[in-house]
Order: structure tokens, then C-alpha cells, then sequence
């Protein structure tokens, strides 16, 4: 049972019971709309190797739309599985994938959960396959699973109408290695787009794998965003690193929203271009500047800053002072959001989980197909979780 709503229309939970119900639940959904994918592509491509096995006896079967079957297991009745069909269906024909619904539901139910849980890889699904069906299938088929499950999720993030109700948009790069791109450095950069709601709701509303963080990367990510809904009207803030690129085609698409580059990622810079002896008392300097109260204050602390380190470290200080400002604009903001508002750290935690589960590729691709499509499988497990562990302080 969904506890009462508070102010900001998030539910409110009278015991840890009423929580982990709503959660339950909130996960069970997802699955069960997994579970219909999975279903469907899985006996589409046996239906596949079938036709493919006795078309020199009957010649070419067609596909005929599908029909909907109701199937029941340790999570529930999962409605409207899509089951596709045979025009004309030979004799004797049962898909397999159907059976173990009779035979080996907790386990099929199960391995699904799994994937749903840790992320779509070949490896699951080849072990799908096997363990609850018996067949061994081939690296081809395989393939064709995970990326018609994969498809399937990175354009539902890519394609789906936004509201034009997002407060803070949070945008940032990972770098990755990919191969067999014809890039001498063998690495691509996954470009994200983070949107929060008023009611502190968050996720990752748009994505792209691109060669670098230019303008002519990050300007048709933004548009489609805009396109799909975003227009932008009660923006109150956009929040990113300091490249060139992602401001310009800011400027250009969402021109009277502030912009407030990440301090961690000053900071970082900063600190880099100093010398290691001058780096431990450089940092703690640089630091105190976005400690202050107010921008009035935060400017006093950077000119002291600048007189007291332009000759000893002077790459460090003109790093500091480029686009200074741009890292101050979250003093304009009531301060219970500073926290939250002058770093893209909510968006970094999402790369981190990223990051943990391509550790199964060994940490690479072999070309960016393939790591935009697990990127969408990672990015619509986690729009799906992690919503619900936002406070409502992010929140005016």
C-alpha cells in the first residue's frame, strides 16, 4: 500500500514495510514489461531458425502479426505477452520458449530478473537460452537478442516525447575505449543529458556516443531533446563541465537559461596544472574560494588567489580564472541547493555504474553500435531505480 503524498508529491511511507512494498511493486512493473520483450524476441528468432531449417521442404514461411497471451509466474499474471505467428503455421510446430512456462517458470522468471537487475549482456541471454530451454544457440543469434532488447531500450530513452517540466538539466561526458572506429585514440565519449523535475524526479533523458565533446556532438543531442518537448521554459539552470562545445550549442538552443559549470571539474583542472610540490596547498587555496557565503565573497578569495600564486604556478591561475564566473552562478540559487546545483556529481554517479558494469567488456567495445546499445540497456535500468532516492531539498 502507496503511503500518503507530501508537498512536493513524492509518496510518504509510514513504516519500512509500506516502503519495500512500493518498491517491490515499482520494480515488478519494469520487469514484467521486460519480460514481454524477452519473450517475444526470443521466440521470434527460434521461429527464425525454423523457417530458416525446413524452408527447402515448404518453401518461405511469413511472419503474421502476433497474439497476446497471458502468462503467470512467481511475480504475478504478466498480461499482453505478444507471442509472434506463423502465416500459415506448419503442423506441430510449438516454440520452445513457451513451454518452459510449464515446465521451468521460477528459473526463466528468475534469469530474467537477473538481467533486469545487472543489465542485458549476450553472456545472460546465451544463459537464458540454454538453461531454460536446452538450446545451445549460436554467437549470431545471440547477438540478435541483446540487440533487439537493447534497440528497444535506447529508443525508448531517445525517442520518447518529454513534458517541458524539467527545473535542472545536468549534461556530461564518459570516455570510453572503442575499437574498429578509425580514431587513432580507439576512444568514443558517451554524451548524457540529465533532467530533474520539480518533484525531485531524475533521469537520463538523452544520450549519444560520440569522438569528442565539440559543438557538433553535443548540438544534436540538445536539439532532439528540444524537439521531443523541452523547450526549455521553466529551466532554472543547466549544469556541466567547462567545454567549449556543450556551451556554445547551450547558448544556441536555451539561450536565457544560466549555465553553471561543475566546480569539481574546475577544481580538477586547476589542480593538474600545477606543480606536484605547490599541488597540497594549491588545492586547499583553490578550495576555499567556493566556500564563501556569497559571489561577492568568492571573488575576494580568487583575486587573493591569483596575487598570491600568478608567478609561482601562473598555467594554474589562468585555468582558475577562465570562466570563473560561469562556476559561481549557483550563488544567484538559495543556498539549501548549492550542494546539489555546482557539480554534476548526480550525473557522475551515474556514469559510475556505468563504468562498473562495461568491466564485462573489458572495459571496451569494438565500435560504437555496440556501445550505444548497452549503454541504453545500463541508462534505462537506472531511469527505472534510482528516481525514487532523490530528496525533495533539490527542490525550491
Amino acid at each position: 500500500m502507496q503511503g500518503r503524498k507530501n508537498n512536493f508529491n513524492l509518496p510518504v511511507f509510514e513504516s519500512e514495510t509500506e516502503l519495500r512494498s512500493f518498491l517491490e511493486n515499482s520494480f515488478t512493473q519494469s520487469l514484467k514489461q521486460l519480460i514481454r520483450q524477452t519473450v517475444k524476441i526470443m521466440i521470434k528468432e527460434e521461429m527464425k531458425t525454423f523457417r530458416e531449417d525446413i524452408h527447402q521442404l515448404v518453401g518461405t514461411l511469413s511472419f503474421n502479426g502476433h497474439y497476446d497471451r497471458k502468462m503467470v509466474g512467481p511475480f504475478g499474471t504478466v498480461e499482453k505477452v505478444p507471442v509472434p505467428r506463423f502465416r500459415d503455421n506448419p503442423d506441430g510446430f510449438q516454440p520452445k520458449t513457451l513451454q518452459v512456462f510449464d515446465q521451468e517458470q521460477d528459473k526463466f522468471f528468475g534469469l530474467v530478473a537477473e538481467m533486469h537487475r545487472l543489465g542485458i549482456s549476450q553472456r545472460k541471454v546465451k544463459h537464458l537460452v540454454k538453461t531454460c530451454l536446452g538450446i545451445n544457440i549460436s554467437t549470431t543469434k545471440v547477438g540478435a537478442v541483446h540487440k533487439q532488447l537493447a534497440e528497444t531500450e535506447e529508443a525508448k530513452i531517445n525517442t520518447t516525447l518529454l513534458n517541458d517540466d524539467f527545473d535542472y538539466l545536468l549534461c556530461d561526458g564518459l570516455w570510453t575505449k572503442t575499437k574498429g572506429y578509425g580514431w587513432e585514440s580507439n576512444k568514443s565519449v558517451l554524451l548524457c543529458v540529465l533532467g530533474i523535475k520539480p518533484n525531485g524526479e531524475r533521469k537520463i533523458i538523452g544520450f549519444t556516443v560520440a569522438r569528442s565533446e565539440s559543438y557538433e556532438d553535443w548540438q544534436p543531442l540538445l536539439l532532439s531533446i528540444k524537439q521531443r518537448g523541452l523547450k526549455g521554459k521553466k529551466l532554472k539552470l543547466i549544469i556541466s563541465d567547462d567545454a567549449g562545445g556543450l556551451t556554445k550549442a547551450c547558448d544556441q538552443l536555451f539561450p536565457n537559461i544560466p549555465l553553471q559549470n561543475c566546480i569539481v571539474h574546475k577544481l580538477r583542472s586547476v589542480i593538474t596544472r600545477s606543480s606536484f610540490k605547490n599541488k597540497k596547498e594549491l588545492a586547499a587555496d583553490a578550495k576555499v574560494v567556493y566556500q564563501q557565503s556569497t559571489k561577492k565573497d568568492a571573488l575576494i578569495k580568487i583575486k587573493a588567489f591569483c596575487k598570491k600564486w600568478y608567478l609561482k604556478e601562473p598555467k594554474a591561475v589562468n585555468s582558475f580564472k577562465h570562466n570563473f564566473l560561469r562556476t559561481a552562478t549557483y550563488y544567484d540559487f538559495d543556498q539549501h541547493l548549492w550542494s546539489k546545483i555546482r557539480t554534476t556529481n548526480i550525473l557522475e554517479r551515474e556514469f559510475r555504474e556505468v563504468r562498473r558494469r562495461i568491466k564485462v567488456f573489458d572495459s571496451s567495445f569494438n565500435d560504437t553500435d555496440s556501445h550505444s546499445r548497452y549503454a541504453g540497456s545500463i541508462i534505462n535500468h537506472l531511469n527505472q531505480n534510482y528516481p525514487s532516492r532523490i530528496k525533495p531539498e533539490f527542490t525550491h
